[in-house]
Formats: C-alpha cells, structure tokens, sequence
C-alpha cells in the first residue's frame, strides 16, 4: 500500500538536528503505514550519513538518498522523485514540528478537497520560541482566480503599490509571507501533472519561485490559522550567512531575475496572466537596497568593485524597465529620495549617498 504522506527532508552537515527532526516526525500522532520518510543526504562531510542510516535501520519507513552535493534544490528534486505519497511535506532537517502536524493538515487536505495547506510556524532559537507566525490573509479557503490573485502574490514578492504605501507610511506594507516550503503542505499530483521542479540555478529564492509556480497551479488552498513547525535560527545555516555577504546576496538576485523571468513564462503560458506586477516593487526595492548593502565596506573588494557590482544589478534591462515604469507616491521625502535618484539613473549619486549613510552608521530596515 501506498503511503498517504511523503515527507522530504534535504540534509547536508546537520549531525546536530537532524536527529530531534527524525524524532518529531517519529512522534507525530498518526499511523505510520500512512508515512514514508526520505532523507537526502546532499553530500555530508560530518556525522549526517551515519546517524540517517542509523534511523533507516530501525524504521522501513525511512529512506535515505546519498548523493554528492549539489544543493538544496536538486536534493529536494531527488526527493520529488523518490516520493509516492498522495502528499508531500518539504521540512528542513534542522527543525522540528508538532506531534499532531501530519494528521491535522491532511485531514484539512482531504475535507476540503484543498491543493495546498498553508499554515503557521514559530521561530526558535536556543530552547525557546521567540515569534509566532500566522498566514496573514482574510479568509480561509481561496478558489480558481483567487488562488492567483490574492494568495500567490503574497509571496512572490511586493508590487509598486506596497513601496509606496511603505512611503507613504502605512504600517506592514512590506510584509510578505514567508515563501518557505516547510509552511505548505503539497499534493503530489499537482507537482507531477505540472512537471514542477526546484530552479537548482538558485542558492536562495528557490523556494519562492517553486511556491509560487505551485500556487499558480492549485485550484483551492486552505489557510490553517495555527502554528505546526518551529523554525530554528542557527549561525551556521546557509541563509543566515548569505544576509550578512553582500555579493552573496547581489550574485543571489542576479540569479534569481533570471529565475523569475523564467516563472512569469511559464505561469503566463499555463494561465494567460502576466505576474511580473506582483513582485515589481521587490525589484524596485533591491535597486535601493543592494546599493545600501554594497556601499558598506568591504574587506573583500574595493569601492570601485562593489560600485561595478552594484551596476551589474540595475544595468539589468528588466530591473531597468521597472524602475522607469515605477512611479514614485507621495509621503517621507527621505524615503521617497531614493527612487527620486533611481528614477533619474542617477546610479552614481545613490551610491555616493548610501555610502555616506554608512560612516554615520545609519541602519536602512523596511519599516
């Protein structure tokens, strides 16, 4: 028999978690006929392999994918392949989720005959949670058009109408949800019949564009307004590395345009509908935001590499095409400054000015 639920878990140089994550799904309340677990060892250099294959041995419903490595993406690819459930669950393999997990979200699933299970997570760090994160949306089950109108653009990025109201000032503007895999419960079907895959190009935003491309697919998702999964913060995971790397993050969004380009294509094709506007304000944003972060010094690169860095992303004919057709709203003048130098490509100028904020240790936050 066929295991309702597949459970894909990529792991690379995780001895640390990947344990207590085996054991929050080892203690979820639901038959474990139901489950089938599949660890992709992404090419571990420290005790990850041993301790999979140790929980492999004891349990026939955990699987193990050695693989050389090749990332996040191509190892959640292996999983997709290796799967069999009627649902697949994306979690990470340094976190952990509540015991009733499984059971709640593919009851939900199945009694509302729903595509996807959006739902809400905690933010963990050293024993403790220090956050809690609802879906924020206004109703509970979303259909057809809306799926794609309404639940899909809350992740894909922000438009131009939330930069300014962020200008303007209203609170939350640049909220988005947080795009991450391990928040959705999937039906594997709509992944198959789709040919959905994960960009392996990207080192991040691969879980934006995959959430996106799937939402755009569904036809109802279901918002759980409960927290299940407890995301941990650790020092040591790729993302928390790539936030603090400046050309990390510009090599990331070079990447990552080219990975979005490819999405509206394929939504567009598949829909009729063009989703470049969803996301505008993200690209108009980073043109303000990437300055900022090149601008700080560097021990790795001079001013004149980092200023061609920055260049090389609003030299770009997409970024530039959105920026001129941004039009700038009304509100802060030392917020609205910014696209006021976008606007006139005056590249140099902004650079000069971030740089400036840098020596008297100004702090740009989206808020």
């Amino acid at each position: 028999m066929e295991p309702k639920i597949s459970i894909i878990i990529p792991a690379y140089n995780i001895e640390s978690y990947i344990g207590k994550c085996l054991d929050s799904i080892l203690n979820q309340d639901i038959d474990k006929s139901q489950i089938e677990i599949i660890v992709v060892d992404d090419g571990s250099t420290d005790k990850t392999p041993e301790i999979t294959d140790s929980y492999a041995s004891d349990y026939d419903y955990i699987k193990v994918i050695h693989k050389s490595n090749g990332g996040v993406s191509a190892a959640r690819n292996d999983g997709i392949a290796a799967a069999c459930g009627e649902y697949i669950f994306f979690f990470d393999g340094d976190d952990f989720q509540e015991k009733e997990t499984c059971r709640e979200l593919v009851d939900i699933a199945d009694k509302n005959m729903a595509d996807a299970v959006i739902y809400g997570y905690y933010r963990y760090e050293n024993g403790e949670v220090y956050e809690t994160c609802l879906p924020r949306f206004d109703k509970t089950i979303y259909t057809d058009d809306e799926v794609l109108k309404e639940v899909m653009p809350a992740f894909i990025g922000l438009s131009n109408q939330d930069v300014n109201n962020w200008i303007a000032g209203k609170p939350d503007s640049l909220y988005v949800e947080n795009p991450a895999l391990w928040r959705i419960l999937c039906k594997r079907s709509v992944i198959v019949d789709n040919n959905l895959q994960f960009d392996t190009t990207l080192k991040v935003g691969e879980d934006t564009v995959f959430i996106s491309d799937y939402l755009s697919c569904c036809k109802k998702v279901f918002i759980q307004q409960k927290c299940y999964y407890y995301l941990v913060t650790r020092e040591t995971s790729a993302i928390y590395r790539y936030e603090r790397e400046p050309f990390s993050k510009l090599e990331g969004k070079l990447k990552l345009n080219d990975a979005r380009e490819r999405l509206v294509n394929r939504i567009k094709e598949r829909t009729g509908v063009d989703v470049t506007y969803t996301f505008a304000g993200t690209i108009v944003m980073s043109a303000v935001e990437v300055a900022f972060q090149l601008s700080g010094k560097n021990a790795k690169a001079g001013r004149s590499e980092r200023y061609k860095g920055y260049r090389q992303f609003v030299d770009d004919k997409r970024v530039r095409d959105l920026i001129a057709e941004f039009e700038i709203g009304q509100g802060s003048i030392v917020k609205r400054v910014p696209f006021m130098f976008l606007k006139s490509n005056w590249f140099g100028l902004l650079f000069l000015a971030t740089t400036m904020l840098h020596v008297i240790h100004y702090e740009f936050k989206r808020s």
